[in-house]
């Protein structure tokens, strides 16, 4: 029997053949398959070589849009994923690298043909921020295109749910969960600004297989919960070892973001069988190669460091 090799950064794709058994087993593998696309993999400080987070996670036959910041739009051009048909969004949190092109995704969505809402799932707070930047931000642009230019016809927003624990959504083979986890919660803030300050890491199940996303969380025992036993985890990792210099950025390592020291504690924890890494400060090459290390020591699964427009078959 021949078989068909793949990098798990390459999509496998022999549609197209002359052999009409093969094409058609390939397609339902092509339909099938559960592939991660990391669009996104900087973080929030300006990287010529990265966009802010974004990533679409395909399953069950769905795009899953998985946060959606600066870069989104053209990171999904990129791919050729169907702006028309993706109707399912999940946000980790509100910080503006994970929302900044929620609006533009929306409205440039609905331009390239989408004609159902798109379903969004997110902290507390999410339905107030759409409301005001389709209501308020964006209300001209709308009007302008619905009012004017009717080409489009009427404008088709979002159905929000706001969430926090659990089972959020199990349709059609896709079970899709989260839990409430920490990112930033260590730091000086005030009872207020904790209460609504909800932080989301997510649980995709589908076709036999878990990918579970990380979002910006630190460790935490909610993190590795979410991520246990995990096909593949895809874990921020935001700077080596070496730069958690100085007051702000041993802060950062400890409340804010995960980075070298502890993304290979988590899945070792949660005995992930594979890890992605992404949301990275500006990298060097010896940069990834300090990081590397300092994940092996901890980990001795496969890892692998995300660069914007990779694949991964899951």
């Amino acid at each position: 029997m021949a078989q068909i090799l793949a990098s798990p950064s390459q999509s496998l794709d022999v549609r197209g053949t002359c052999n009409p058994r093969i094409e058609a087993v390939a397609e339902m593998l092509y339909i099938g398959a559960m592939k991660l696309h990391t669009l996104g993999t900087g973080g929030p400080r300006p990287d010529p070589a990265r966009h802010s987070s974004c990533h679409v996670l395909h399953a069950a036959q769905r795009h899953v849009i998985l946060d959606c910041g600066r870069g989104a739009i053209s990171g999904l051009a990129r791919a050729q994923l169907p702006f028309a048909d993706i109707d399912l969004m999940l946000l980790s949190h509100h910080h503006v690298d994970h929302i900044g092109e929620f609006a533009n995704y929306l409205i440039t969505s609905w331009i390239a043909g989408r004609r159902k809402p798109l379903r969004v799932f997110g902290p507390p707070g999410t339905a107030g921020i759409i409301d005001v930047l389709t209501k308020q931000v964006y209300d001209r642009d709308i009007a302008f295109r619905t009012e004017g230019e009717t080409a489009f016809g009427p404008f088709i927003g979002a159905i929000v749910t706001e969430v926090e624990e659990g089972v959020v959504l199990e349709e059609n083979g896709l079970k899709i969960s989260c839990t409430r986890v920490e990112h930033g919660h260590g730091l000086p803030f005030g009872k207020t600004f904790l209460s609504r300050w909800i932080c989301l890491s997510w649980r995709i199940e589908a076709q036999g297989k878990v990918f579970s996303y990380s979002g910006d969380a630190v460790m935490c025992d909610a993190l590795v919960h979410v991520a246990r036993e995990a096909d593949l985890h895809l874990q921020c990792c935001y700077m080596a070892s070496s730069e958690l210099q100085g007051t702000h950025f041993s802060g950062v390592g400890k409340y804010t973001l995960t980075c070298s020291d502890t993304a290979g504690k988590i899945a070792a924890r949660a005995k992930v069988k594979r890890m992605v890494l992404t949301h990275f400060r500006q990298t060097t090459p010896a940069l990834i190669e300090e990081m590397r290390a300092d994940i092996g020591n901890d980990f001795s699964g496969p890892i692998a460091f995300s660069n914007d427009g990779d694949q991964f078959d899951i």
